[in-house]
């Protein structure tokens, strides 16, 4: 497991700008080659270079798993087609709820949605990412994918939910966990860092605690 500290643009959020899966990193197509090569070194995917609707914020805009990826209603054809031919089932999600990133958080096991998104929507997205997908707000909190991070080998959780709250997510993804948090301090991870089974990026603010926590937690 790889964990390397960066930031994109001097901005310490990578997950705001970056969505990773077993199969491949999204990015701004304006990331530095150091950023490129410590995003090929950790992660050991395909870079996708892309915007969303001229957007780079391609981690808020975007659900993804090794199966599919959930874009906003507002993403161009182009951006569509580029997921699709990649070998990804895309669903485009009504735009009210377009952060999707942030209302969905999936590996290739589950996916936990936004308890406020319509049911419609809900099945949707589970037919598209290919796995169960459940309703229900983390610690208090609906959008869901902004303060987690899991992929097929951890779980990096919020840091104030209870104990049985992480057992919860744990059966749902099938995967160990632990609370944690990043860029000194900031407890919504999921803004925070980028990863997949492989490693991760994680904001250049992060502590050596916040590292090896992360380190541990996604191992």
């Amino acid at each position: 497991m790889d964990v390397r500290k960066t930031s994109i643009e001097r901005n310490p959020f990578l997950g705001l700008f970056l969505r990773a899966s077993d199969r491949l990193l999204l990015c701004p197509p304006g990331i530095t080659q150091k950023v490129r090569d410590q995003a090929e070194t950790a992660l050991g995917t395909k870079l996708i270079p892309m915007l969303i609707n001229q957007s780079n914020l391609l981690g808020v805009y975007c659900a993804l798993n090794s199966n599919g990826a959930i874009l906003p209603e507002f993403a161009d054809e182009n951006e569509v087609n580029l997921l699709k031919e990649e070998g990804l089932n895309v669903y485009t999600l009504d735009s009210r709820w377009g952060a999707s990133g942030n209302n969905i958080l999936c590996n290739d096991k589950a996916a936990l949605l936004n308890p406020l998104l319509p049911k419609h929507e809900a099945q949707k997205i589970s037919d598209c990412l290919g796995v169960e997908a459940v309703q229900a707000p983390i610690g208090g909190i609906e959008t869901v994918g902004s303060i987690n991070v899991v992929t097929n080998k951890g779980l990096l959780a919020y840091n104030r939910i209870t104990e049985v709250e992480l057992k919860r997510l744990e059966s749902l993804f099938k995967v160990k966990g632990t609370v944690g948090s990043a860029n000194m301090g900031v407890p919504f991870v999921g803004i925070c860092l980028a990863a997949n089974s492989q490693g991760a990026l994680i904001g250049e603010l992060s502590s050596g605690f916040e590292v090896q926590r992360a380190y541990e937690a996604l191992s």
